[in-house]
Formats: C-alpha cells, structure tokens, sequence
C-alpha cells in the first residue's frame, strides 16, 4: 500500500487498481481500497473525489465500453479539474497584485498617470473590439437576400419564420433570416440577444450564427446571447439538444465525425460560455434550472434516501448529478423541497447528509464520505 501515500486526486483517477475498483466493485478492490482508507484516513476526501469523477465517467456507458474511449474521457476530465485549479489559483494571483498595486499608487500620484494611460489604452481596445464584433454581424450577411428585424424597444418581439419556428427578439437586438429557407438547411444570423423556439425538422439543421459561433439544432428552445459590447458570448437550453461550434471549426470541417470532436454538445438546464478573447468555451450549469420533466414530482421527502432524492432531482431537470448511490443509499433524507430552486435543493441536502457539491462541465458532482445515522 505504500505506493498510495504520495497518491494525489490526478494519480488516483490514473491508477488502473483504483479504477477497476470504482468500475467493477469486485469484492478483493473494495476491501483493499476501505481498508486502505481506514488506514488513511488523510487521504479519504481525496480518494472520494477521485472516484466520483470517474463514476461521472463510466456513467455514460452502460454495457460495451471501448477502453480508448473512456480513457479520453478521462484525460478531458482531468483537464478541466486542472483548469479550474489554475483558473482558481490565477484569481488568487491577481487579487495579490491588485492588492499591491493599489498600496503602491496610494504611495506615488506618478502611477496614477500610468494608470491613467493604461485605462486609455484599454477603453481604445475595447472600442476596437466592439466594432470588429460589429463587423460580424455586417460581415456574414452583406450580400445575402435576407429580411432583417430589429428591436429598438424596451420589450421584447415575437418574430415567425416560414418553418414554423418562433424567435423572442430582447431590446436592442436584430436578428436576419431568408423569407424561405434552403431545401438543406436553415440559417440565421444574430446580434444581440433572442430565445429560440426551433420546429422539429431533422433533415434540416437549424443554424444560428452569432459573434464567432455557429449553434445549430434540429428542433429544441434556448437563448443566445451574444451582444456586440460583450466579451462573452453565451448559449443556454431550456429544452432538448443544441450544438455548438467555432465558426472557424464550423467553416473548415466537412465530415461531420471530425466536426462533432470540435465542438460542444449541451442539453437541457446546460449553458456554454464562450470567451472571445481566448476562444475557450466553458460548459456549466445555468444559473436559474427549470424543471423539464412532464411527470409531476412533489419533492416532499421522509426518511427518503439520498439516493432516490438526488435520482428524483436528476430526473426532474434532466441534469447529470453523479454520485455514490451505494453510499449514499443509507442516507436518509426528510425535507419539503417543493418550493426551492435546484440548487437550494441541493444545499439542503447535501447539509443533511455531511456531503458538498460543484458543478464540472455541465455536471453536478457530489462528494460525501457518508452519513451519520
């Protein structure tokens, strides 16, 4: 067992001792791997992480599992817990500077000269960068036959396609579209920001151009916010299955299995933010989850476990919440929820069974040693 001790979150995910544990449950790994954390009980939170992040994994497979394939999935998932140490390690960073900065201008009127300078040159770049963004819009339809509307409002505007599909326009915003649509597709083009109701046609793929990406659905509602003033451009599903791409992705790849690796699928209660400046897209959760399921839940819990409460949550708002369901089965849980959001919910919960959770790529993830009965 001494290999173990130096073992951080990323060596455990990548051992394949601790991996067969977490995917077949054999009764030699399970009593290896509790008497492990028995006796090192330093490392249990560790190790509970480790094997929640992988069950998100092999959640999405069920029966024939194409070892390469999850092995990718695995790294990609690592990447992002990475990225978000560093993007929180970056944060701390700059606060640091901040700090410093500010005690240094407090001491010297010279730098706030500089400072002074430097805030002209930035607003200069952001004014640049407005209109390029701008241009996008002007760039990608200039010379195509479209009609365009604009909302100079204050409220928003319901506009119907020749499909049969139903675009909210918010203030401010403009949107063009061809009187009738292509045979093969059917294309938009939008600056500023509008929900989407999408008319199913699977033979031709809705594609809504926006700043720098491409969205394209086969029939679903979601908002695209993409305002030309923004550094940001974001993506969020009410309903169904969106994709998203890069325009410069979407552009260039033709065959469709090369093209789906660049861009990102979301579905519902899922939001992609897209950084114009990097071109990174992030998956997440959206900040106001809606209830999606038909089948009317009542959210009224006693001496429930944990374990159906949070299969109850998942169902409901059709969002992937991985956990330990064999642990978390002798929680019990007794709670009116009825009235709260989704993560209120889940702050609820996870006070009552000794347990926390974060959001990783548009997943709920929750991480408990168990409970005490």
């Amino acid at each position: 067992m001494n290999q173990y001790h130096e073992y951080s979150l990323e060596d455990f995910v990548l051992d394949a001792r601790f991996q067969e544990w977490v995917r077949y449950r054999r009764d030699h790994d399970v009593t290896f791997w509790e008497q492990y954390q028995k006796e090192n009980p330093a490392q249990t939170e560790e190790i509970t992480r480790a094997q929640t992040l992988l069950q998100s994994v092999y959640k999405n497979y069920e029966t024939h599992l194409d070892d390469n394939e999850i092995d990718f999935e695995i790294q990609e998932l690592l990447s992002k817990v990475r990225a978000m140490k560093n993007d929180n390690v970056q944060e701390e960073t700059e606060k640091s500077l901040f700090n410093k900065s500010a005690n240094i201008f407090s001491q010297n009127s010279i730098f706030w000269a500089a400072a002074t300078i430097l805030l002209m040159l930035g607003l200069g770049w952001l004014y640049q960068r407005n209109q390029i963004t701008q241009s996008s819009y002007d760039k990608l339809t200039a010379g195509k036959s479209l009609r365009e509307e604009k909302n100079e409002t204050k409220s928003s505007k319901t506009i119907s396609l020749s499909d049969g599909s139903q675009i909210t326009l918010m203030p401010h915003s403009k949107i063009s579209f061809p009187e009738n649509f292509l045979v093969e597709k059917r294309e938009v083009y939008l600056s500023g920001q509008a929900f989407f109701h999408v008319s199913k046609d699977p033979k031709r793929p809705f594609l809504v151009y926006a700043n720098e990406l491409v969205t394209k659905v086969l029939g679903t509602s979601f908002t695209i916010n993409a305002q030309n003033q923004a550094l940001k451009t974001t993506v969020e599903v009410k309903e169904g299955k969106v994709s998203v791409f890069r325009q410069a992705d979407f552009a260039d790849v033709k065959n469709q299995k090369a093209l789906q690796s660049k861009g990102m699928v979301l579905t519902a209660n899922q939001k992609m933010v897209y950084e114009c400046e990097t071109s990174n897209m992030l998956k997440t959760i959206i900040d106001n989850p809606e209830i999606v399921s038909t089948v009317s839940t009542t959210f009224d819990f006693v001496n429930t476990p944990a374990s159906e409460v949070l299969n109850d949550l998942e169902d409901a708002y059709q969002v992937d919440i991985i956990f330990d369901k064999e642990l978390l089965r002798g929680c019990p849980v007794t709670a009116s929820l009825s009235k709260q959001s989704l993560l209120e919910k889940l702050d609820i919960i996870c006070e009552v069974i000794e347990a926390r959770y974060e959001m990783l790529d548009g997943k709920i993830v929750v991480y408990s040693k168990g409970c005490k009965n």
